[in-house]
């Protein structure tokens, strides 16, 4: 044998190629004139690239090169690292291998590369013309998955045999749980298929046999297929079949699934769901349920049947899509009954209203104009009432000042503050019960009407903080009924007639308003240099206003008539024909004017902060609010006081959110509970009667009590982090490490827990006449971090009326590295029961679980 060796110094790189002719055959010097070259039938398409860092030895006799420390080879896309490698030019294989260290332990195993796929192994042998391999120990990532192999077969269509394999998504270097396949076959970036295998954990064999696995690694695109069902049971509906189904991909932009769940005693739930995304466009889903939900037991008093239903749509619009449109979803319609039967989230439960909106508004660039529509609703599913807008639509111009010039400089001339706007309105609502939305008795409540407003006014300032606007505003009314109202001199009653057709009122009202809204403040300033409260500021806005509308024959349309309300028709009374409309009757049958008087109250305070050292005070809110509101009628008869309104709002200590009002009535009450036009002091000696009162508090208790940046509790605090060195050092064996940890004032370590803990508690009384009600409720909720890996939360109120906890719920989550445990309780209320599960992290693994509960539908 010849062989070649060519040591290296540190640092250098020995490179050399082999040439498209395969050295298999000798190359004689004739063959290599002009116009004449011979190819081997075993010759390769593309130059192969080796280097090695050690040394690189050439064996002509045998047609080998033997690759030492740091070998690589390149061919095209396909790069091999190794310690060491042989490539045998006769048959175009490449041998790739680790070699021990003093330890025993491989260094340097080869490494496989080609395009985006890549794995490691202890041994590879490539031949480079077929593209084939036979490989041992390989570890190769497949979407969330590892597959260890102890020998795998790759072949020239890119797949490979696989033997003695297992499948894991734990990335754990011994994995907690694996799938034992003994035959199997990958097809990359598309799925792993295989015969029986069997699940391990922790190293120990269970009896969970599968016949067949199919493993879908699908990474760049998605595909239709069958959804496969969960199989449970349950006390009151018997066993069932739950998210069997298809699932369609449409295209890149787009799916589709539909899902259904069977019951043995009969129920049956069918969902559809399609989910959208299109990149700088949109994006959004929809969702349908029906349900057909049993009860009870056939033949017997217990026996129900229902229908329920549930609706949602999300629709997101990109802002650069459209500029000047754009177009919004937001829909969650379901009736009453399918959240009680067929839902599974304990806030569906809980809440009471659902709303839903789609709109869309158009502005023109350059133009005042706009437009909007909208179709809204809103439900109450407790009780079971249902509104609709549908449709909704305004179009609207913006305020112009047709006096002013456009590129006037200078000071602005009174009369250039003339100000114009059009603003209209088309609404369509249904109010009725959910039952009936969908039926001809719902289409009888439905009321509409259209609206519109262009009214003409300037603003005058004689002097700062007052202002002075007259105006003149065109409104209008356009209905399809109207009601006639006549005295029957049979029943003795007032008759009410609803007239069907199509209906326009109009009016040209006058008016004018003025305002006053001065700003006084005050300030306080401690002389104590060591106070940390240096100054207390009060501002004080105190408001008046006045409106006038004057009564002018002749600028409306007989919108008023008078009927008759006794028998002797000594009494009149007045009403509108457009009376229970939309939009109401767009004038008032007389003048009316009113004076308004407000005043709003702040108080801010400088202060330190504590151990402050740069002497620059912080602004704090000590009320955020406090407001007083009234208004007299000038023109009234008799009342002409309304309620006084207070409210006031402040924040202690950056947590705790405190907001009161209130209501009171200047005026007696009758014996009946009748409001009199008396005054209470008249009769009392009392300034005013409470009316009503709410007041709501919510707080932080965490930050309360361990300060607002702080994210522990539940031990003594340190008054600062004590830095220790912990660890062994070099002659122990062990590294050097340097570890902080927490101590508390003694030198233990401090025992952290973080935990949160929300409180919300609002109340309500109200007593308009002589009886009082009073509402409260309370609601709170939190977690508490056990270690760094276990979380346990939970969510809870009380109910003063029955004085009982509301509905509860606690959680527990613990993670378990590449598998999750959660465990979730409701001990009371409509969804009462429990749910245990413990199941794989990994999405392709998502039917591995395990699953014990107790279904809110089982009776206890």
């Amino acid at each position: 044998m010849i062989a070649a060796s060519m040591p290296l110094q540190a640092q250098e790189t020995v490179k050399d190629s082999l040439m498209l002719i395969s050295p298999a055959d000798s190359v004689l010097a004739d063959s290599l004139k002009p116009g004449f070259r011979k190819l081997s039938p075993n010759a390769i398409d593309q130059q192969v690239t080796y280097s090695a860092a050690g040394s690189v030895k050439r064996d002509i006799r045998n047609k080998k090169v033997i690759l030492i420390d740091q070998a690589v080879v390149t061919y095209g896309e396909i790069e091999i690292k190794a310690d060491s490698m042989i490539f045998n030019m006769s048959n175009n294989l490449l041998f790739a291998a680790g070699r021990p260290d003093t330890s025993g332990k491989l260094k340097g195993t080869p490494v496989f590369r080609e395009g985006n796929n890549e794995f490691k192994a202890d041994e590879l042998t490539y031949n480079i013309k077929t593209k084939k391999a036979l490989v041992k120990n390989i570890i190769t990532k497949q979407d969330e998955g590892l597959v260890h192999s102890s020998y795998t077969k790759l072949l020239e269509d890119g797949t490979s045999n696989i033997a003695k394999s297992t499948y894991s998504t734990c990335e754990a270097d011994t994995p907690h749980f694996y799938i034992n396949m003994p035959k199997a076959r990958v097809y990359p970036g598309k799925k792993i298929v295989s015969g029986p295998g069997n699940l391990v954990v922790e190293g120990i064999p269970l009896p969970l046999f599968i016949p067949f696995g199919y493993f879908p690694i699908n990474t760049h695109h998605s595909a239709s297929g069958i959804l496969f069902p969960s199989f449970g049971q349950e006390r009151e509906r018997g066993y069932s079949f739950k998210d069997m189904g298809y699932y369609f991909s449409v295209n890149s932009y787009m799916d589709l699934s539909i899902k259904g769940d069977i019951y043995s005693n009969g129920t049956w739930l069918a969902n559809v769901v399609t989910n959208y995304n299109k990149l700088y466009k949109y994006n959004g889903n929809f969702n349908f349920s029906y349900a057909s939900n049993i009860t009870g037991h056939k033949g017997l008093e217990d026996y129900g049947e229902s229908t329920n239903y549930r609706v949602g749509w999300q629709f997101a619009q990109d802002a650069k899509a459209a500029p000047g449109s754009r177009f919004s979803a937001s829909v969650n319609m379901s009736s009453s009954g399918y959240d009680k039967q067929n839902s599974y989230n304990v806030m569906d439960h809980v809440t009471t209203t659902r709303q839903s909106s789609i709109s869309y508004s158009k502005s023109w660039a350059g133009t005042p104009f706009n437009l909007s529509t909208s179709m809204n609703h809103s439900q109450n599913v407790k009780t079971k009432t249902v509104d609709v807008n549908l449709p909704k639509v305004s179009f609207n111009m913006s305020r112009i000042y047709p006096l002013k010039m456009g590129r006037q400089s200078g000071k602005t001339k009174w009369y250039q503050e003339l100000q114009f706007q059009y603003s209209s309105s088309l609404d369509n609502r249904i109010s009725t019960y959910d039952s009936l939305l969908f039926k001809p008795e719902g289409a009888q409540s439905m009321k509409n009407g259209f609206k519109h407003d262009a009214p003409l006014s300037i603003q005058l300032r004689p002097f700062k903080n007052f202002n002075i606007s007259p105006s003149l505003t065109y409104s209008g009314v356009l209905y399809s009924r109207k009601m006639e109202k006549h005295w029957d001199e049979e029943t003795g009653k007032v008759v009410k007639d609803t007239l069907e057709g199509m209906f326009y009122g109009q009016a040209v009202n006058p008016a004018i308003s003025a305002g006053y809204n001065p700003q006084i403040f005050g300030m306080y300033t401690f002389l104590n240099p060591e106070s940390r409260v240096q100054a207390v500021r009060h501002v004080i806005k105190p408001s008046v206003g006045f409106s006038y509308v004057p009564e002018v024959p002749g600028l409306t349309s007989g919108m008023y008539k008078k009927v008759q309300t006794n028998s002797s028709a000594s009494a009149f009374e007045e009403y509108s024909v457009f009376e229970g409309n939309i939009y109401g009757t767009p004038s008032s049958p007389k003048r009316n004017g009113s004076l308004s008087f407000g005043l709003v109250n702040l108080v801010e305070a400088k202060v330190l902060a504590k151990d402050d050292t740069t002497g620059v005070p912080q602004k704090v809110k000590i009320i955020d609010n406090f407001g007083i509101n009234t208004s007299y009628d000038i023109f009234a008869e008799s009342k002409n006081w309304a309620p006084v309104s207070m409210t006031a709002r402040t924040t202690l200590m950056e947590n705790i959110n405190i907001s009161a009002r209130g209501g009171f009535s200047l005026y007696s009450l009758d014996s009946t509970g009748n409001e009199t036009d008396k005054f209470l002091y008249s009769t009392n000696r009392k300034l005013m009667r409470l009316t009503g009162f709410g007041a709501s508090v919510d707080f932080s208790l965490d930050r309360l009590l361990m300060g607002k940046e702080s994210g522990t509790a539940g031990g003594p605090q340190s008054t600062g982090p004590v830095s220790q060195r912990v660890g062994g050092n070099e002659e122990e064996g062990g590294h050097d490490q340097m570890e902080s940890i927490k101590s508390d004032l003694y030198g233990y370590q401090a025992f952290e827990m973080p935990w949160t803990f929300n409180v919300s508690y609002s109340l309500n009384y109200s007593k308009p006449a002589l009886k009082s009600t009073i509402s409260q409720t309370l609601s709170f909720n939190g977690s508490v971090t056990i270690t760094k890996k276990m979380l346990a939360d939970f969510t809870s109120g009380y109910d003063f009326t029955t004085k009982t906890l509301t509905m509860t719920q606690i959680g527990i989550r613990r993670d378990l590295h590449c598998w999750i445990m959660n465990f979730n309780w409701v001990p009371n209320g409509t969804m009462k029961g429990w749910n245990f599960t413990i199941r794989a992290k990994a999405s392709v693994l998502g039917d591995l679980k395990y699953e014990r509960k107790k279904d809110f539908h089982d009776k206890y």
